[in-house]
């Protein structure tokens, strides 16, 4: 199958979109070379990486997760994108970032391409100018619409964790989300092992409810404790296991408090309350070995979720989740 996809050149502050970054992964993975993905998103590929100067924090999170892991930058054909499209040559285009480019979209109309607009903003609107034209996917979709369709990140196959770190260092990982200066991670790999090396890792909602954070805790075989789960809307985060993390802070969000409450909270999440419901703790065994020989069910929790992770997380599926949704 031959698509199209078009992505935006970024903003001010970003040059990427790990939405549509982790669909192009995925449907790379389906159709090869096939996928044309204009303009090239460079930055994924390993020989680029290499060759181009370029400021690392003006790709999202530095990169992680989705970096080297595309090859063969020069080989895409991307010549003639406009005449392709008048000619029907593609499949499928898809606007992987549809608020942030639209463009060629008056001619795929006007020569009845069959196309798909991604939305992977971190708000809930909805531009329905597109609405109209080919499915809209939503990343924070808060409820149904016509022609409107849930979506989630996803994680490449190959960065997945085969098999868990059975005598992790860390009870809790030292990343805290929004305490800045526990963001000292300058490669991926130290980043991961972070994580591997870890029982349990905060993540929360960022501005939007999906954030790679979760995934990339799962696909490291951690467990995430995830505060307020219980208020995301049904419709987002639909391919994370939400009840079962749910029942996982329920069970042992108490391991937070031997930790300072001023140091793994932001302050939204703080309270009096919750302050002073620590003191008792802070000082006790905050062991990972100690604490594996007292819940010996956590390394099944632990395969399970990286299970579920590898067979329900991976762009591959992402990709194939979108195309069910089109008829071609």
């Amino acid at each position: 199958m031959r698509i199209l996809l078009i992505r935006s050149e970024g903003n001010q502050t970003h040059i990427n979109d790990f939405m549509s970054d982790l669909l192009l992964h995925g449907l790379r993975q389906l159709y090869g070379s096939d996928v044309i993905d204009y303009p090239g998103c460079w930055y994924m590929y390993s020989s680029e990486i290499t060759n181009r100067k370029y400021d690392i924090n003006k790709i999202w999170g530095k990169g992680f997760t989705i970096n080297n892991t595309l090859n063969n930058y020069n080989s895409i054909d991307r010549s003639d994108i406009k005449k392709k499209i008048q000619e029907k040559y593609f499949d499928l285009v898809i606007y992987s970032s549809i608020r942030r480019s639209d463009q060629f979209l008056d001619d795929v109309i006007k020569y009845n391409n069959k196309v798909i607009f991604i939305d992977g903003e971190d708000d809930n609107i909805i531009d329905e100018r597109y609405t109209k034209s080919g499915l809209y996917f939503k990343r924070e979709l808060l409820e149904k619409k016509n022609n409107v369709i849930p979506i989630s990140f996803a994680v490449p196959k190959e960065k997945i964790l085969k098999t868990i770190n059975e005598n992790p260092a860390n009870l809790l990982a030292p990343l805290v989300p929004g305490r800045l200066d526990t963001y000292i991670y300058d490669n991926e790999k130290t980043y991961y092992d972070m994580y591997s090396n870890s029982i349990f890792a905060i993540t929360n909602k960022k501005l939007g409810w999906d954030c790679l954070r979760h995934y990339e805790i799962l696909m490291n075989g951690c467990i995430p404790l995830f505060f307020n789960i219980n208020d995301c809307p049904k419709l987002i985060l639909k391919t994370l296991p939400k009840e079962r993390l749910s029942e996982i802070y329920s069970s042992y969000h108490s391991v937070l408090r031997l930790y300072s409450p001023l140091k793994i909270y932001k302050k939204k999440f703080l309270s009096v309350k919750k302050i002073f419901s620590c003191i008792p703790d802070i000082f006790k065994n905050k062991s990972a070995s100690s604490f594996l020989k007292k819940n010996s069910n956590i390394l099944e929790i632990k395969n399970e979720l990286l299970n579920f992770t590898q067979q329900n997380l991976t762009t591959e599926i992402l990709a194939k989740y979108v195309l069910s949704k089109q008829k071609l």
